[in-house]
């Protein structure tokens, strides 16, 4: 597929700019260019919050009538912690226990790397203590910069490379809002999608009893496409999406492998790390709901 001008400034933008989107600021940031983005194309986009802490608050985003759309399209946008190993789709004991490997071995790491540091300065260190020398305040200042990434590593990194994991999503969505404007499709982008279901909980709350909900995860990764649910309304099977008819409220469009002796469906690291998007799963996706 043939990128447009517009859609190479989304892809440059959300997979580099905005690619973080964890902490309550980076989350705002993102969401007033996603915001902005849409309202060029359309006026009926709107934010909501809920599960309101005393410093946070979960925000999706709305495009079109949730209450009375046919169908509803939606993914998560916020950035998912790192962790070791492939990604397991559908399997979240699977990704805390990988995440909580990471901080743990990186935790450990940087105790370790302190205690070295600190062995290392104690040998060389003169036998008497300056408090104003250029040298103590030197070493005070990495050691608070030790303490202030000490603490970051404790609660977890940030995945920096989200371009497949969960960008690719947005992407399509995007692209789809710019080419579809039929009142019976709405759209969601969904907060909390890295952890649990809190967004996707939410919408659910907010659609019609009928409502067909299509959830995007990783549809431009270098893997094939897979449906699992029901196909949209007077649509036929595509060749390039591997169809599974399954009774189910939520119906998943995602790309990855599969296991054939476990069925598992997954994504490996160096999926996980694409720098470019697999344009032809992003074409057969937003040709899906045309």
């Amino acid at each position: 597929m043939e990128q447009t001008e517009v859609f190479k400034d989304w892809l440059f933008r959300y997979q580099y700019v905005y690619r973080l989107r964890r902490t309550e600021k980076s989350k705002k940031r993102f969401l007033a260019a996603l915001v902005t983005d849409i309202a060029k194309m359309r006026e009926d986009v709107h934010v909501i919050e809920y599960d309101r802490q005393k410093k946070y608050a979960s925000r999706n985003v709305y495009v079109g009538d949730i209450k009375q759309a046919d169908q509803v399209i939606c993914t998560f946008y916020d950035t998912p912690p790192e962790s070791v190993g492939s990604y397991q789709l559908f399997n979240r004991k699977d990704q805390a226990k990988k995440t909580t490997v990471f901080i743990l071995a990186t935790t450990l790491l940087m105790i370790f790397l302190g205690v070295i540091g600190t062995l290392i300065y104690m040998r060389i260190s003169p036998d008497s203590f300056q408090f104003n020398s250029i040298r103590t305040l030197g070493i005070m200042a990495i050691y608070a910069g030790y303490f202030a990434l000490l603490g970051k590593i404790t609660k977890g990194l940030s995945n920096r490379k989200t371009l497949v994991r969960n960008t690719s999503s947005l992407l399509a969505m995007l692209k789809m809002i710019a080419e579809n404007k039929t009142k019976t499709v709405a759209y969601a982008f969904l907060d909390e999608g890295s952890y649990g279901s809190k967004g996707l909980d939410e919408l659910q709350k907010q659609v019609k009893r009928n409502s067909k909900i299509y959830y995007l995860d990783s549809v431009g990764a270098s893997a094939p496409l897979h449906l699992l649910g029901e196909m949209p309304k007077n649509k036929i099977v595509d060749e390039t999406i591997e169809y599974q008819a399954v009774d189910q409220t939520i119906n998943y469009l995602f790309s990855a492998r599969k296991d054939q002796e476990t069925a598992v469906f997954y994504l490996n690291p160096a999926d996980l790390k694409k720098k470019q998007l697999n344009m032809e799963n992003i074409t057969a996706v937003t040709n899906l709901f045309q």
